[in-house]
């Protein structure tokens, strides 16, 4: 293998799944969100296409419209490489199906695309959506906001939180009581070394800046549960390790779980099941 070669295989989750090859487990990952999140549409009351840009993609759904208006919300941001259109926040909603059942709304955020966005522009977009979600949620009086983000879903929350902290109100800042980052990138460097930055078009120094492993970082006092999966890309759960052992040096409320025998993609799609661990924990820690 030649050095690209090897990134490229290292930095594709696909690649490492024990279920299935590497086309079989995107294409069931594709069915299983599409169907279930049609199955959550069709049983739980929501509010879907709200638009926060100007953008087609630029949207988010509310799932759990009838739940009171001090309930818990967790906001989602999906994962995709930030250019793969086959994962939307559309086809996220299946998430909220164990949410909903303990009394938690789900907000699912989309977002444009590369090549049409580059990555600072996505990351400068979903930040205004952010803060539309938290301004609904301060609205309500939700007693609780949560966000969380799988694979690049997880580096957009991660490389925004400071920021986003810092650019809405106190009370606001104090309601998001914790952050899950699941499965999810912190170094954007290798990225420019395989195919997947044919459409990112990052140079080495954007990949840096657009890295939270290498950002000054503030998250306050807000809870950040850093989760990998132990069938994931071992750059992937690297990542996670390295990103944990910075927050936690920087002093902030971190935790690292690694949960076993899941890969990149079914420990998303498990959030469907109230007996899987990660979604068990996700609720106890939202609803304590």
């Amino acid at each position: 293998m030649s050095c690209d070669q090897d990134f490229e295989k290292l930095y594709s989750p696909s690649q490492w799944s024990k279920r299935f090859n590497s086309k079989e487990v995107l294409e069931k990952h594709v069915q299983f969100i599409e169907h279930h999140s049609r199955l959550v549409r069709e049983k739980i009351p929501c509010h879907l296409g709200n638009s926060y840009g100007p953008g087609p993609k630029e949207k988010y759904d509310i799932y759990g419209t009838d739940l009171n208006n001090h309930a818990p919300i967790l906001i989602h941001v999906h994962g995709g490489y930030y250019q793969e259109e086959c994962i939307t926040h559309s086809n996220n909603g299946f998430i909220a199906s164990v949410l909903h059942e303990s009394g938690i709304k789900t907000i699912l955020l989309g977002y444009e695309l590369s090549p049409q966005r580059t990555v600072s522009e996505i990351l400068e977009r979903l930040q205004i959506g952010l803060r539309e979600c938290i301004s609904y949620a301060t609205k309500l009086e939700s007693r609780a906001l949560y966000l969380s983000g799988h694979s690049v879903g997880a580096h957009a929350i991660a490389a925004l939180l400071t920021d986003l902290k810092k650019s809405i109100s106190s009370a606001e800042s104090d309601l998001i009581q914790g952050v899950f980052l699941i499965c999810g990138l912190y170094d954007m460097v290798p990225i420019t070394k395989m195919s997947a930055n044919d459409l990112l078009k990052l140079t080495a120094d954007t990949a840096r800046e657009l890295s939270p492993l290498y950002s000054e970082l503030d998250y306050g006092s807000t809870k950040i549960f850093i989760v990998g999966a132990e069938n994931d890309s071992p750059a992937f759960v690297s990542d996670s390790q390295k990103f944990y052992k910075k927050l936690h040096l920087m002093g902030a409320k971190c935790f690292l779980t690694i949960i076993p025998d899941a890969d990149h993609f079914d420990i998303i799609e498990n959030l469907y099941d109230r007996n899987f661990q990660l979604a068990d924990f996700m609720v106890k820690a939202i609803k304590k």
